[in-house]
Order: C-alpha cells, then structure tokens, then sequence
C-alpha cells in the first residue's frame, strides 16, 4: 500500500483548522493522536481534546509507565491537569511536541517572593494570534488568599512582563 494512501488514512477524521498544518502522527493505544503547528489533538471518547501549545507546560516521558505525560496549565493555584499518552508508535510525536512547547516559550523568569518560595512567570506564543499567554506557576506554601502575598506574587507578575511588552 503507498505511504500517501497509509498517511491519508491516519489523518482522517482530524479537526484540522483552516490552514493548520499537520506536522506529525502517532498510534496511541487509544487511537490517533496529532501534533499540528497550533495545537495537541489527543483522542478521547466523542473526538479529540486540543491543547493548544502555549497551554503546555511541559511534557515527560514516564519510563515505568512507558508512557507520555502532558502537563496543561491551569489557572494560578489550581490542580495540575495530566494526560498520559500509552504508545504503540510514536513515530515522530515526541520531537514534535518538544519542539512546538520550546518554540513557544518566549520568556520565562523564576521569582521569589517571600523567602526560598517564589513563582515561575511564563510568557507563551500563541499559535496564529497576537500576544502572549500568560502562565504563573506557584510554589508550594504559599498562601494566595494572604494578600500580602498576593500583591508580591501580582508584583513579580508585573516586573517579568515589563521586560517583553
């Protein structure tokens, strides 16, 4: 069978935007997933679940559980949000999705705040819009209902965007 007939096959049924590119496939155990030059399609019960790339936050290989960890970003002192990715053939997935979560990043600074405890502000492309997305990632401990906390914490926040905008 030709590699283009394979290739067409694999790709069917993918919500593809006007003008998204596909730039790779892999076999997951549950199906299809897609990296795409905006967003992360991973198959789920009804479709697929997009994680557009300035929402990825990182992304491990888990080697005892031979799988994919993406880490999405949520809304400051929330929950992590985790997919696992079980492969049957990764293909080129992974460079992918190392690639477009780098290229992402425009800037990222480490700041404390009170004491050792500080926040990682993340300033992200976003894929075919303008302006950054921005991401803070707090440290454990502390306390952002303490609004002297919180106004070290909107501070930093502030002095890390400065620098790009």
């Amino acid at each position: 069978m030709p590699a283009f007939f394979r290739r067409s096959q694999r790709t069917a049924g993918l919500p593809l935007e006007a003008g998204e590119r596909l730039l790779a496939t892999a076999t997951l155990t549950s199906g299809i997933a897609a990296a795409t030059d905006r967003r992360l399609l991973i198959p789920v019960a009804d479709g697929f679940y997009s994680i557009d790339w300035e929402s990825v936050d990182r992304a491990r290989w888990d080697r005892d559980g031979e799988s994919l960890v993406v880490v999405e970003t949520v809304p400051m002192g929330s929950p992590a949000r985790n997919h696992r990715l079980r492969f049957e053939q990764p293909g080129r997935l992974l460079d992918v999705i190392r690639e477009q979560v780098t290229a992402s990043v425009v800037i990222s600074r480490y700041v404390p705040v009170d004491g050792e405890r500080g926040v990682r502000v993340t300033g992200r492309r976003r894929a075919g819009r303008a302006g950054l997305r921005w991401v803070v990632a707090v440290d454990a401990g502390l306390d952002l209902a303490d609004p002297s906390v919180r106004a070290l914490v909107d501070t930093a926040v502030a002095g890390v965007r400065a620098e790009v905008e």
